[in-house]
């Protein structure tokens, strides 16, 4: 059973979660079922539950997948959340490491940040270069020049130059 190490923490992959969940004999009459709770074109949302052989609820797990935040999840993300779901109601009950994420689940978080900080980042060059281009009147040559794509400009048009601070 590998674990996955991400920022210091332990992460044992859900396919690992099940595989051990399946093979402890104290599971044996134990049931894993999941269910749709949300399904249209933004996302998904799933949820997992663990019962035991009297039926009784022993453990959940939900996920939520939007369908444009990667490119896995442009295809899969029916599948990517039911996972998800999974690897949290089995973490809830002990088959986990040390945290209830699964390790696909905390590489897209990072992944998704490093992309919002890096939009962040693009954002702000392209306002500080329009901010110059209108003091000195030639907004049009700065998009030119440095080939800014008009997605991006959408954004910052449309707000007043930055002011120096005090």
């Amino acid at each position: 059973m590998p674990i996955v190490k991400i920022k210091g923490k332990d992460y044992l992959e859900v396919v690992d979660r099940v595989n051990n969940f399946r093979a402890n004999e104290k599971y044996t009459n134990y049931s894993l079922e999941t269910n749709i709770i949300e399904l249209n074109d933004q996302k998904v949302v799933m949820k997992a539950s663990i019962s035991n052989e009297n039926g009784r609820l022993i453990a959940t797990g939900h996920a939520e997948e939007k369908r444009a935040s990667s490119m896995i999840n442009k295809t899969s993300a029916l599948e990517n959340c039911e996972t998800s779901a999974i690897g949290r109601a089995l973490a809830s009950l002990g088959f986990g490491g040390t945290t209830f994420a699964s390790a696909n689940e905390v590489q897209n978080a990072i992944a998704q940040q490093e992309e919002i900080v890096q939009q962040e980042k693009n954002t702000n060059e392209i306002e500080n270069q329009l901010n110059k281009a209108k003091k000195t009147s030639e907004k049009k040559e700065v998009t030119k020049n440095n080939n800014i794509p008009s997605e991006w400009l959408k954004h910052v048009q449309d707000k007043p130059a930055i002011k120096g601070g005090k």
